[in-house]
């Protein structure tokens, strides 16, 4: 994502390296539902009365809004409305800061 985020002049570039990232942070909760043992984590053991648990789910939510105002944005600027561009920009730095803190906070939670 930081690629892309530099990279922004080349668009054959950009564009599909965002959008696979937005892929990957869709298809990731669906991973660890399959493949971890979440129920036995979050109600068995209670932890899904913890800060952390909570902190976690609302900075989903908020990357997952972010995502949908970039694309929501980027169209606007793929056909050629030149007021996206700082809105676009603007999303672009709050989603970099808003991964890294699902990232840093959905390592936290990691066993």
């Amino acid at each position: 994502m930081l690629l892309a985020y530099f990279n922004y002049r080349h668009r054959l570039f950009h564009i599909p390296a965002m959008l696979a990232t937005i892929l990957f942070d869709l298809a990731m909760p669906i991973y660890l539902v399959n493949h971890r043992h979440w129920w036995h984590r979050l109600i068995d053991q209670e932890d899904i009365f913890s800060f952390g648990v909570w902190m976690h789910f609302g900075l989903l939510i908020t990357m997952y809004a972010l995502e949908a105002a970039q694309m929501y944005s980027g169209n606007k600027l793929w056909h050629g409305d030149p007021a996206a561009r700082t809105v676009h920009h603007a999303q672009g730095r709050a989603l970099l800061m808003v991964r890294a803190l699902v990232i840093a906070t959905g390592g936290g939670m990691a066993e």
